[in-house]
C-alpha cells in the first residue's frame, strides 16, 4: 500500500501567512547571496535546500489559490526533488520525509514531495531537534 501525499490543509495549517513567508524568503536569499560578508562561512547545502524547500512550498500555496502559478509550483518542486536526489541517502541526505525523493511515486507528483518535506520541516525545523522518547513514549523520559 502506498502512503498518500500529505493533505494540503494539514501541511499548510501551521505555515506562516504568505506575505510573511515572502518577506522571510527574500531576506534569506539576500543573506545567502553575493553580498554575503567574507567573514561568514560559505553557503551550506542545508541553506541552499532551505531556500528551495520554502520556495517550492510558497509557490505551491500560491498555485492552490491561482492556477496560473501551477507551472512555477511544479518546476520548484521538481528542483527540490532533484536537489535532494543528488544529495543521496545516508549522512549526506537532505530529505526529511518518510518517502525518499527518488521514489517513483514523486515522478508524477513533485508537489506532493514538496508538501511532505515542508510538513516535516515545519514539524521539526533544524533549529528544534526532536526530543528522544523514553520507554513510556514520553518526550525526554
Amino acid at each position: 500500500m502506498t502512503t498518500p501525499a500529505p493533505d494540503v490543509r494539514d501541511v499548510y495549517a501551521e505555515a506562516p501567512p504568505i506575505a510573511r513567508e515572502v518577506g522571510a524568503l527574500l531576506k534569506l536569499r539576500r543573506e545567502l547571496g553575493d553580498d554575503r560578508p567574507d567573514f561568514y562561512p560559505p553557503v551550506s547545502v542545508n541553506e541552499v535546500r532551505e531556500v528551495l524547500l520554502r520556495e517550492a512550498a510558497l509557490l505551491d500555496r500560491l498555485a492552490l489559490a491561482d492556477s496560473e502559478a501551477t507551472g512555477d509550483a511544479v518546476k520548484a518542486a521538481v528542483e527540490l526533488r532533484e536537489f535532494d536526489t543528488r544529495q543521496g541517502h545516508g549522512p549526506s541526505a537532505t530529505f526529511e520525509g518518510v518517502i525518499p525523493p527518488y521514489a517513483d511515486r514523486w515522478r508524477d507528483d513533485p508537489r506532493g514531495y514538496a508538501r511532505q518535506e515542508y510538513r516535516q520541516w515545519l514539524t521539526v525545523p533544524p533549529w528544534k531537534p526532536a526530543l528522544p522518547t523514553g520507554p513510556a513514549g514520553e518526550a525526554g523520559a
